[in-house]
Order: C-alpha cells, then sequence, then structure tokens
C-alpha cells in the first residue's frame, strides 16, 4: 500500500510549513519558512528520495532547531 498524498511535506504550501513551525513553537514567518524549505532540500539530498514524509521531517527538524527563531 503506498502513503496518501497527505503525508508529503508540500514545501511551496505555507500553511504546511506554518504547520510545522507551530508543531515547535516558533515563529510563523517567511524567514523560518525559508529556512524550512532549505531544510527540507537537505533531508531529501541526504536521505536520496524525492519525496519528504511529515514523520521524516518533523525529526530532522527538531535535530536542526537552533536554526529557526
Amino acid at each position: 500500500m503506498s502513503i496518501s498524498d497527505h503525508e508529503y511535506v508540500n514545501f511551496s504550501e505555507d500553511h504546511e510549513l506554518n504547520y510545522h513551525l507551530r508543531d515547535v513553537n516558533k515563529q510563523q514567518s517567511e524567514v523560518n519558512r525559508n529556512t524550512l524549505r532549505v531544510m527540507g532540500a537537505e533531508l531529501k539530498e541526504h536521505l536520496k528520495i524525492y519525496f519528504v514524509t511529515h514523520a521524516q521531517f518533523r525529526a530532522y527538524i527538531k535535530t536542526q532547531i537552533h536554526r529557526l527563531s
């Protein structure tokens, strides 16, 4: 069974990035959303994958929390 589209992070949608920022109690700012986009690209490259799940991204954010304001 494949994973639903809802399981993947859509980095072009501000509301999805805001969801992750709220999850770690960080400001929902453009700077932070852009930082998350960079972090998403890093994670994709590190894992050698094209799509990132919310669970994968949440775990990565927690290791990089110092990058967000």
